[in-house]
């Protein structure tokens, strides 16, 4: 297989990935990815999301809103937020940081990330306000369809599978 199949294999297998990782785990230098993600990109085989710091790439054929749930299922304390809130259906922001493991402030700033790209919704109650997964179904599609892994993973034990 050549380093441009490489490429566009981790990609698809890996929705959302950062430039970065494909570096560490393909083990191609900068600028010889870079070569082989602009021919990919030039092709249409993959599509790119540059911020600052960050480039992000994507298969061809994959929608605006699903490469934004995979983005977030490529991020350690997201991914876990979103499936323990698919397993657990409605949770509070304290249980969502007791399972999760992070400060209040890395779990209220990530809740109004997920919040504002509609992936979470929030609802206003007393004494806590309650937080789930805004489409659950398309959710659980995109996990199955991307992460496969995960999704058996999620299947078998949700505390052991989470702890990675």
């Amino acid at each position: 297989m050549d380093r441009k199949e490489t490429v566009l294999e981790i990609v698809q297998k890996n929705p959302g990935i950062r430039f970065n990782e494909i570096m560490r785990i393909s083990n191609i230098r900068n600028g010889t990815l870079s070569h082989y993600v602009k021919k990919l990109e030039d092709e249409k085989n993959i599509t790119l999301e540059r911020t600052p710091r960050v480039t992000r790439l994507y298969p061809k054929g994959i929608s605006k809103k699903e490469a934004t749930i995979c983005k977030y299922l490529t991020m350690s304390s997201h991914k876990k937020m979103i499936l323990f809130l698919m397993k657990k259906k409605i949770a509070t922001s304290q249980e969502i940081r007791e399972f999760v493991n992070k400060s209040p402030s890395v779990i209220s700033v990530n809740l109004n990330e997920l919040f504002r790209e509609k992936i979470v919704e929030k609802k206003y109650d007393i004494p806590s306000n309650k937080y789930s997964l805004k489409n659950p179904q398309e959710i659980e599609g995109i996990v199955k369809e991307y992460y496969p892994e995960t999704m058996s993973k999620l299947s078998e034990n949700t505390i052991e599978m989470l702890n990675f």
